[in-house]
């Protein structure tokens, strides 16, 4: 299990860590405004799961998003719809998301959101 850390570059721009998810479940990533998952995938397709918080008392279904091979996806994890704190991150295949090179995850924020 990895709870990854906000990484949040400078208006100059910076360089963005990636890592190696800790498995394929157990993951958390924080929420809020400005703040996203950056998947690096590598040659094999994914899938990254979130859950999504209840709306009216209802149990809304996880949300998936499909990461070809050789990709990379930015996917937004506002507050309102993972709720405040963290998120749980699931993923389908581990094996190329290695964090080396461009391959792995981060969670960045945009200075100025």
């Amino acid at each position: 299990m990895a709870t990854y850390a906000v990484q949040s570059p400078p208006h100059a721009g910076a360089a963005i860590t990636l890592q190696a998810p800790g498995g394929t479940t157990g993951d958390l990533a924080p929420t809020g405004s400005g703040i996203a998952l950056f998947v690096g995938n590598g040659a094999t397709p994914t899938t990254v799961t979130l859950v999504a918080l209840p709306f009216d008392g209802l149990v809304v279904t996880t949300r998936s998003f499909t990461v070809a091979a050789n990709s990379v996806n930015l996917i937004p994890l506002p507050s309102s719809v993972y709720g405040a704190g963290t998120v749980a991150v699931g993923y389908g295949n581990v094996t190329t998301l290695t964090g080396t090179g461009l391959s792995g995850v981060a969670v960045i924020t945009v200075p100025g959101t």
